[in-house]
């Protein structure tokens, strides 16, 4: 494992990397907070199949300082990874992101496609909205503050409730595991919090979304931009026990985007990657084999 820092705009960015120097590059984008733990089963997999791999991990999720509101819009954080990618040496890539980094990949795809191999969405943010209420309450400043604040250990029962699906709610075990990874710094949580005022729509619009929960991630949806992903390579996995981003949203980019391979694993959550690494690796090769290196494969 090679880290390296990159500094954009008084940030720093830590890049974690992994395998061969030559061959195809695999680019992993992490979700809200996440640093490279939370995808290190799917970077194997992908190592395993020859690729060198690295994980991004945004300002405040991997090293302070955090990200500011003026900077934390979703095309911003695309602009981000491809200076990055520029400073890294890399002109085209794979790229695998999930929930947050899932949204930032498909802003990518569609600012630059040429520098996009393939793209692996795993419950990827910008397709919908959310499905907690509690969403509503982060947009608001002061309520924001209050309930998005640092800690040292998560909650069990938080994550029984509203990431975990239940084919592992009742594996002690796992949840055990995903609880000595949980915490959140001063820094990651200044992050989250600038990402999640920056990327709403206007006040008046809110007022109209009142009604829908998480109706503010309506203010980044890409929804009406999937089709022109149509000549990307792209692997769509989801839950069906997704309480984060509904699993509806796989259906509709299935109709909008009809050459993507689009996969649900029933009783998984948000925490796919994590929840069940098997299944989703499995489906990642086969998109290797079959969508992206079909003819090298072969030989």
């Amino acid at each position: 494992m090679r880290e390296s820092i990159v500094e954009h705009a008084g940030y720093r960015i830590r890049i974690k990397s992994c395998g061969p120097a030559t061959g195809p590059r695999a680019v992993l984008l992490p979700g809200m907070g996440a640093t490279a733990v939370a995808l290190a089963p799917q970077a194997r997999a992908l190592r395993a199949l020859g690729y060198a791999t690295h994980v991004v991990e945004l300002p405040g999720f991997g090293l302070a300082p955090a990200l500011r509101k003026a900077d934390a819009r979703f095309s911003q954080l695309a602009d981000m990874v491809l200076h990055v990618l520029g400073e890294l040496g890399i002109e085209r890539a794979v790229f695998l992101g999930h929930s947050l980094g899932g949204g930032i990949a498909l802003q990518i795809a569609l600012r630059r496609p040429a520098a996009v191999a393939g793209l692996m969405l795993i419950a990827p943010a910008g397709l919908g909205r959310s499905m907690l209420w509690a969403y509503k309450l982060y947009c608001v400043p002061l309520i924001g503050r209050a309930l998005l604040r640092p800690y040292e250990r998560g909650s069990g029962a938080f994550l029984r409730r509203f990431l975990i699906g239940r084919a592992r709610r009742d594996d002690d075990h796992f949840i055990r595991h995903m609880l000595r990874r949980d915490r959140r710094s001063p820094a990651t949580t200044r992050s989250i919090r600038a990402i999640v005022w920056a990327n709403q729509p206007p006040r008046w619009r809110r007022l109209l979304l009142l009604p829908l929960p998480g109706g503010e991630q309506l203010g980044f949806t890409l929804r009406g931009n999937v089709a022109a992903l149509r000549d990307i390579p792209t692997l769509l996995l989801w839950g069906t026990d997704d309480r984060v981003f509904t699993v509806r949203d796989a259906e509709f980019f299935r109709l909008a985007n009809p050459t993507a391979e689009v996969h649900v694993a029933r009783g998984i959550g948000h925490m796919l990657p994590l929840e069940a690494p098997r299944w989703a690796n499995e489906h990642i090769a086969w998109f290797d084999s079959l969508r992206l290196r079909p003819t090298e494969r072969a030989a």
